[in-house]
């Protein structure tokens, strides 16, 4: 074997082994992860939490899988590894994206009826201080709508957990 397939091939165990610390260093073995703080039992109580955890776990896996064959790519000079590593690191952005988009929809939606049904009974009680039957009223409407809005996420999750 020539000098330069060996310092190729040293150099891309190097890299490989490098790349496999930083992701176990860093990404696996955080002390305040939910996995660390969690227990299964809990994570059994949130079907919709463990597919949402998956596909960020795959995610990720795409992106270190990207980043290696890459890596390997630009070692050998093969430029279809180095395209296909890219096109897997793409993959995983547009993945934790969706997920990005599901978790905001989700809190978006429950934020909103939380703030609903605070500005409910703040209204509430200053009718109720200042005698106003309409702010009284008005305030009991808002915290109904409130409890309309957690039931509706309620049932999306529902009907999700029914399909997962």
């Amino acid at each position: 074997m020539s000098l330069i397939k060996q310092l190729r091939r040293l150099f891309l165990n190097s890299t490989l082994a490098i790349l496999l610390t930083t992701a176990i260093a860093f990404g696996f073995g955080t002390a305040n992860s939910l996995a660390a703080t969690t227990s299964l039992a809990q994570l059994n109580n949130y079907p919709s939490f463990q597919l949402a955890s998956m596909n960020r776990v795959e995610a990720m896996q795409k992106n270190v899988e990207g980043k290696t064959q890459e890596a390997i790519g630009n070692v050998t000079g093969n430029a279809k590894d180095q395209m296909m590593g890219k096109a897997k690191q793409v993959e995983s952005k547009v993945r934790n994206a969706a997920e990005d988009l599901k978790d905001d929809m989700t809190s978006n939606n429950r934020a909103k009826a939380i703030e609903k049904n605070l500005e409910g009974k703040a209204q509430e009680q200053i009718g109720n201080v200042t005698g106003n039957r309409e702010d009284q009223f008005q305030g009991q409407v808002k915290q109904v709508e409130s409890n309309i809005l957690n039931v509706v996420e309620d049932m999306k999750n529902t009907v999700k957990d029914a399909f997962n």
